[in-house]
């Protein structure tokens, strides 16, 4: 591990390299869904925001440069990267608009509420050690964690893409299996994990209230009695 660099002001931590690649992620989603008409600027341009939430983990390890700012940043930028997806699929899919509003209300809600316990608690929002144990899984395995977080947003891409290409000329192996429908075919494999995400969103949502009123119980009414 290098050493951080010298922070000499705030600005220093704006200018972190994962905060740099924070931005880059900002900049590459909001211009994919400027031209979220075009599905091949779209595919690329969202994709590789979204991969380089992988990336900047690892650069701030690497390089010391772990950062509160850093957290938010990345919590933010998935947040509303996946809600407007959501949205643009509400308009290509008319008929799941009403689950497209549920599911971006549970993925905001959930974590907003599980960040705000982590800071009244003075924890990390991912220290789930008392947590259920789906839970715990989820924050303590790195391989779980992102292997879910990928399908779950491989499942909104390529339902996405469905509605652009629903059928694509393929091999004819591919083709006989599929019967041309690729992204569908693509999208329901990655389900489980999408499946799963919104479970863990459940429970993370539950654990956080029960969490507030449990510390707001011990804090406010337990020492009073």
């Amino acid at each position: 591990m290098k050493e951080n660099m010298a922070v000499t002001s705030p600005y220093s931590i704006l200018l972190f390299w994962p905060n740099i690649i924070g931005y880059a992620r900002v900049i590459l989603a909001l211009y994919s869904f400027c031209v979220y008409e075009d599905p091949t600027v779209f595919f690329i341009c969202y994709t590789l925001s979204f991969l380089l939430d992988a990336a900047d983990g690892h650069v701030a390890r690497l390089f010391n440069q772990c950062s509160k700012f850093g957290a938010v940043l990345d919590m933010i930028t998935d947040r509303f990267a996946t809600a407007i997806l959501v949205m643009i699929l509400s308009h290509l899919y008319p008929e799941a608009s009403k689950a497209c509003m549920f599911l971006i209300v549970l993925d905001i809600v959930s974590h907003w509420l599980g960040m705000y316990n982590s800071v009244m608690r003075g924890e990390s929002h991912k220290d789930q050690r008392k947590g259920p144990w789906l839970l715990q899984l989820y924050y303590h395995n790195r391989i779980v964690l992102g292997g879910l977080c990928l399908f779950n947003e491989l499942f909104y891409i390529f339902v996405y893409m469905n509605a652009f290409f629903p059928f694509i000329a393929l091999p004819e192996v591919l083709a006989a299996v599929t019967g041309g429908r690729l992204w569908w075919w693509l999208a329901a494999l990655c389900f489980p994990g999408f499946a799963i995400k919104q479970i863990i969103n459940v429970i993370q949502l539950w654990r956080a209230v029960y969490s507030i009123v449990e510390f707001e119980f011990e804090q406010d009414f337990q020492r009073k009695n």
